[in-house]
């Protein structure tokens, strides 16, 4: 069952990469990375690749575990009531303005108060 399951995603591929060639808007390396379970930038909806902006350079390069953990975040984010994102936001920049040693001290921190 696990050599059908790593094999599986390289024969969508082979099966759909023909059609990469008929059809400018089929991308060989969309496919690749849809068969091997991750998230194309390009499926995301426009309000996913707006929240995810800061994401995008290196999306791709992501593993498929990540890539959901980090579109669920933004999905719980903007279920939130417009007040409660704000606060996360200040909160972020505020976090953002410190220096990398108070940075890293917060997350010891937190690491240690959430084990």
């Amino acid at each position: 069952m696990n050599r059908i399951r790593h094999i599986l995603p390289a024969l969508l591929v082979a099966a759909l990469l023909p059609l990469a060639g008929a059809s400018a808007d089929i991308d060989p390396q969309r496919l690749y990375l849809a068969a091997n379970g991750q998230i194309p930038w390009q499926s995301l909806s426009p309000e996913e690749q707006d929240a995810l902006r800061e994401y995008r350079r290196e999306w791709d390069r992501y593993e498929p575990a990540r890539q959901q953990r980090i579109r669920e975040g933004a999905r719980r984010f903007q279920s939130l009531p417009p007040e409660k994102r704000r606060e996360i936001r200040r909160k972020r920049e505020e976090y953002e303005r410190l220096s990398p040693e108070e940075r890293r001290r917060l997350r010891e921190e937190y690491r240690r108060r959430h084990k």
